[in-house]
């Protein structure tokens, strides 16, 4: 709350008496002096506000960043999953479609030689056509996912959008969003470190800014100035040496309607980004509560279907075996088959349904930058 100065100057002419104050010795006057706020502006002025302001307003824009970055990534991840689970749907159907035309040569060999009804071959054909068709339908939605994924596919030989550039996951993706088991206060500490909310604490922090300075115009002026003055050179007598000056200012600003006005406006301000933080937290809670629900129900599916799946696969190893030994029919082997396809994809459904909800924790917390 200080103000340092200095000043110089020189007269070279004869003043009035009444403006003797200017005069000075031959090679002029330096002073150097100090004053300080003992009222307003003694805590704060526009300018340190100002300083304080910028360092506010800058962690808003990094924490507006910060969240629009999380939303950029979570759905380039989406788009990720999406094609991961068309790929991996369309290998299980593309299988089952190649294990048909297989087994269409042996069919035709059997009912030429009589061992098989004509029905037979006429009901797998219509099997395969029906397979060919899923395996058309899981090739199409692969291609639309690979267009999407292709907008977010970004690598430092290929910078721009190349709708080609996707085309096999690796054998493991390396997922980096798995939720670990944590503590209430972990996930409260996640949420207060919230792009959003941060947001709204820097708001805070500047209308608090904004009400002090209000309250701070409002106090009367009260300054103490200490001067020290030197003539240097030749002239009159009463000029050298050293003088030093002490002065007290005091005055009342007027206009402390206004600045009153303006205090209430930035205490209204406040209370109200205060109850938008507390809205956005509770809002936050409660994402996070149903998404982690969520999660825990979606663990418990796919860890039921993965052993559908494997009583699927091992009804259908069992009634392969009956059918080629000639005790079965056909019509109950495709039932199986039908039946195991089913379970496989309900399981790759599952599998990705657990990344999703993982990502969308991660995404609630904004914390997938990271």
């Amino acid at each position: 709350n200080a103000q340092v100065f200095g000043s110089y100057h020189i007269s070279d002419g004869q003043f009035p008496v009444y403006e003797a104050d200017y005069q000075t010795l031959d090679l002029g006057e330096a002073s150097l002096g100090v004053k300080l706020s003992l009222l307003q502006n003694r805590d704060t002025d526009a300018r340190r506000l100002a300083q304080a302001r910028a360092a506010w307003r800058y962690m808003e824009a990094e924490s507006a960043q910060t969240a629009a970055l999380n939303k950029l990534i979570y759905e380039g991840v989406s788009a990720y999953l999406s094609w991961y689970q068309s790929f991996r749907k369309r290998a299980v159907i593309g299988d089952l479609v190649t294990l048909t035309e297989e087994r269409l040569d042996g069919i035709e060999t059997r009912v030429d030689s009589g061992d098989l009804a004509q029905i037979n071959l006429t009901e797998f054909e219509a099997t395969l056509l029906r397979r060919e068709l899923l395996a058309r339908e899981a090739e199409q939605k692969f291609e639309l996912a690979r267009q999407r994924l292709s907008y977010f596919w970004r690598t430092s030989e290929q910078p721009n959008y190349d709708g080609e550039a996707v085309n096999t996951p690796p054998a493991d993706i390396a997922w980096p969003f798995t939720v670990e088991p944590r503590r209430r206060t972990e996930f409260n500490d996640l949420i207060d470190r919230h792009p959003a909310v941060q947001v709204l604490s820097a708001k805070v922090e500047q209308a608090k800014n904004k009400q002090q300075l209000a309250r701070n115009e409002t106090l009367p002026q009260l300054d103490l100035e200490m001067k020290l003055a030197r003539d240097i050179g030749e002239g009159i007598d009463a000029l050298t040496g050293t003088e030093s000056v002490v002065g007290l200012s005091f005055s009342v600003p007027l206009g402390q309607r206004a600045a009153k006005a303006r205090e209430s406006i930035a205490r209204a301000e406040i209370r109200s980004l205060e109850y938008d933080q507390i809205v956005l937290r509770e809002q936050l809670r409660r994402d996070l509560d149903m998404s982690l629900n969520a999660l825990r129900y979606s663990q418990k599916i796919l860890s039921l279907s993965q052993k559908q799946e494997a009583l699927a696969e091992q009804l259908l190893l069992q009634e392969r075996a009956r059918f080629d030994e000639g005790v079965s029919d056909q019509f109950l082997l495709i039932a199986r088959e039908t039946a195991a396809l089913q379970a496989h994809l309900k399981t790759v459904d599952a599998e990705i349904n657990v990344l999703r909800q993982e990502l969308v924790i991660n995404a609630t917390l904004a914390s997938l930058h990271g």
